[in-house]
């Protein structure tokens, strides 16, 4: 590496770090804020617990938060920084003497786009394993840090194309458990139960797997059934899942093996959980004719292509503005750079928008549109470069 290389690379690594930290520090701070009266609610039923329990849990809440707002702030940190570096460079008259020296801008900008290129692969590899491995605590909310409300399991679709329900799921024991009602003289009676309904490859039924209630083993990767029992299809009009046999029935079951445990029911119970899988799971869930949001789920796994490349294509369509003069200062630079970002997010955003709606008719089409746009405007934009 020659000594340019390494003066303009550190330069512009400099203001990178500067301003991720920033933009970072500003989001989660803004989001703190957001949802103080919440972290006061928790802190107040936490009393016990005490200071420190409460700070780690707060801490670890934004830790985790800390990996999906890079995927928002990388690309435009990337940008910002190289307007913050090229206005230094020029304000100190050092891209002066670079041109004057015979030295093209576009050789000026490599370490950058390098730079870019190295962070843009780390882009994807948080994409797609380190977020879809933390997608359960992404997926909190506020009030909830310390996971204690039970909540239903509403048809989470597993591995095998199969659906687990269960009325009522305790997350502080890992239990799937029925809905019970209790009578004057103190027994109970079932009005819903677990139950696992059987689906083939073509998503057709074969069957239901019912339970008293189920408790998950993680050495065995599957749920531990109590009083499980295996019905063959039913009809139609038998499908209510608030269905209670009337005496013993169907095959004893005692053991469910599947991919959906504990963190997985957590992470589908938000109402974005899509956004904290990886283009795998994405995939298969798509591919599920049962769901609602079939078309939300396909343009999603699109925009696992193409957002990488929308990143690399944004800060090549913005260098060449932030660098084509050297009187500007650091105002002028960084406001271009912060109306490309934002012209780039409203394309983003309607092109989803109008996907899932179903305005777009092609789920790929909505999802590639942004980078048909913005690639021409790229080449055209590093070719009027005057270097």
């Amino acid at each position: 590496m020659k000594i340019l290389d390494r003066y303009i690379l550190k330069t512009f690594l400099v203001s990178l770090v500067i301003v991720l930290a920033a933009m970072m520090g500003l989001a989660l701070l803004m989001d703190l804020l957001f949802n103080m009266q919440k972290f006061y609610d928790f802190g107040g039923t936490e009393q016990k617990a005490g200071f420190w329990t409460i700070l780690s849990g707060v801490g670890g809440y934004y830790f985790y938060k800390s990996f999906d707002y890079f995927q928002m702030l990388m690309a435009p940190s990337i940008l910002v920084a190289a307007a913050a570096s090229f206005v230094r460079l020029g304000r100190a008259r050092e891209l002066t003497g670079i041109k004057a020296a015979g030295v093209s801008l576009y050789r000026v900008m490599w370490p950058m786009i390098l730079v870019a290129l190295v962070l843009d692969g780390f882009y994807i590899a948080n994409q797609e394993i380190i977020i879809p491995s933390i997608a359960d605590q992404l997926s909190r909310n506020p009030n909830d840090l310390e996971v204690r409300k039970e909540f239903a399991v509403e048809f989470v679709r597993d591995e095998h194309n199969n659906m687990l329900y269960a009325p009522v799921f305790d997350p502080k024991t890992c239990e799937m458990l029925p809905q019970v009602k209790q009578s004057e003289n103190g027994t109970f009676t079932y009005l819903a139960r677990v139950r696992i309904f059987l689906r083939d490859s073509k998503y057709l039924p074969r069957g239901t797997v019912e339970a008293e209630r189920a408790r998950w083993d993680p050495k065995a990767h599957g749920w531990r059934l109590v009083n499980g029992v295996r019905l063959p299809p039913m009809k139609k009009d038998n499908l209510l899942v608030d269905r209670v046999p009337e005496g013993p029935e169907g095959d004893p079951v005692d053991f469910y093996g599947t991919n959906i445990g504990p963190d997985e029911i957590r992470r589908h119970r938000a109402s974005d959980f899509h956004r904290y899988m990886s283009y795998a799971e994405l995939g298969a869930l798509a591919q599920d004719p049962m769901r609602g949001n079939r078309r939300q789920l396909q343009v999603a796994l699109h925009d696992h292509v193409t957002n990488p490349i929308l990143n690399i294509l944004l800060l090549l369509l913005g260098l060449p503005f932030v660098a084509g003069r050297e009187d500007r200062n650091y105002f002028v630079g960084i406001g271009i750079a912060m109306g490309l970002v934002i012209g780039l997010f409203a394309l983003t955003f309607a092109a989803t928008a109008f996907g899932n709606a179903g305005h777009i008719w092609s789920p790929l089409l909505a999802a590639w549109l942004p980078v048909m746009i913005v690639l021409p405007a790229s080449v055209l934009s590093m070719e009027a470069l005057k270097t």
